[in-house]
C-alpha cells in the first residue's frame, strides 16, 4: 500500500514540474524596449535646445535591416516630432522614450515631450505639455 501511495505522489510531483515551452517572440513583444533613456536621464532644466540636442543627438537607432552585403541601420529623427505654441515663446520637442507597441509606427505613448520657454528646458512629460495651449 504504502509502495502505491509513494509511486502516486511522485507521478503527480512529476506532471507539476514540467515548464512551459519557451517562445522568444512572445516575451519580446511582452517587453518595453527603452530608448533615448541615457539621454533623458542626462537633461536638466535650464538647458538650451542646442544643449539637449547635443546629449540627445541628430538619429536614433532603432534597429538594423539586412542590405546586402552588410546590416544597415534603422532610424528615426531626434527629436522625432516638434512643435512651437504660437505667440508663447514654447517649443515642444518629441522623443521617443520607448517602444510598447512593435507594430512600426509611433504613438504618443512611446514620445516624452520637452517643453522649452524662450529656448531653455523648462520641463518635461504629457501633463506640461498638455496644460499649454496649442
Amino acid at each position: 500500500m504504502r509502495f502505491v501511495l509513494m509511486t502516486l505522489l511522485s507521478l503527480g510531483l512529476a506532471g507539476c514540474a514540467s515548464a512551459p515551452v519557451y517562445n522568444p517572440m512572445q516575451v519580446a513583444v511582452q517587453q518595453e524596449l527603452l530608448l533615448n533613456e541615457n539621454g533623458l536621464k542626462a537633461l536638466q532644466n535650464g538647458m538650451t535646445v542646442d544643449q539637449v540636442h547635443q546629449i540627445m543627438g541628430q538619429q536614433l537607432v532603432i534597429g538594423y535591416k539586412y542590405q546586402a552585403p552588410d546590416y544597415k541601420p534603422l532610424t528615426i529623427p531626434n527629436p522625432y516630432k516638434s512643435e512651437t505654441v504660437k505667440g508663447s515663446g514654447y517649443l515642444i520637442e518629441y522623443y521617443v522614450q520607448a517602444v510598447i507597441q512593435p507594430d512600426g509606427a509611433v504613438h504618443d505613448n512611446e514620445l516624452m515631450p520637452l517643453v522649452f520657454k524662450d529656448g531653455k528646458l523648462v520641463g518635461r512629460g504629457w501633463p506640461l505639455a498638455h496644460s499649454l495651449e496649442k
